[in-house]
């Protein structure tokens, strides 16, 4: 069972309540300018000032110090906005910055596949890239008229001469081969 002390302490918080949250909530408007994110500021207020009601029943000029509390309050929110709204934006440069760097980098790698493509000679640039599309050595050697060995043959040379050619960036190569 709650004491008098708690239950009066309630009904003269409640009293405050109604008393100040409308022309507080106009006031944390005026800052933040939504209603929404107004109303949660003025009611993080208020269950500070429960939470700390020892302190305030001291207080001079309790009007005052509500209302400063509320303005501090808004202050807080809207310096925790710009940070994020400027963490947003750093991430959203830095994000676009890295997907260029990739595109840069995708293009030199074709770039580069492509001019070791074009130095094999012709026979082995053909079972390259015809593996590549996806034939099997059997279909390659039905397709160019030839040996499933000379297939084998033209694609470990070539493979070898893309390896010399490429170095690492035969890595991206590999699989698709």
């Amino acid at each position: 069972m709650k004491s008098k002390q708690i239950i009066c302490e309630e009904n003269f918080f409640h009293d405050l309540f109604m008393d100040y949250y409308p022309s507080l909530l106009s006031f944390a408007c005026y800052y933040v300018e939504e209603e929404v994110v107004a109303e949660d500021l003025v009611q993080d207020v208020f269950v500070k000032m429960w939470e700390q009601r020892g302190r305030w029943k001291a207080v001079e000029n309790f009007s005052a110090y509500v209302y400063q509390m509320v303005r501090f309050r808004c202050f807080n929110y809207l310096r925790g906005e710009k940070l994020r709204e400027e963490m947003m934006r750093s991430y959203r440069e830095e994000k676009v910055d890295v997907m260029e760097a990739n595109r840069y980098m995708e293009e030199e790698i074709f770039r580069l596949v492509n001019q070791a493509m074009e130095a094999l000679p012709p026979t082995y640039r053909q079972v390259i890239t015809m593996s590549m599309e996806g034939y099997r050595v059997k279909e390659i050697a039905q397709k160019l008229n030839v040996g499933e060995e000379t297939v084998k043959k033209r694609k470990q040379a070539a493979k070898q001469v893309l390896k010399e050619k490429l170095g690492k960036l035969y890595l991206f190569l590999a699989p698709l081969i």
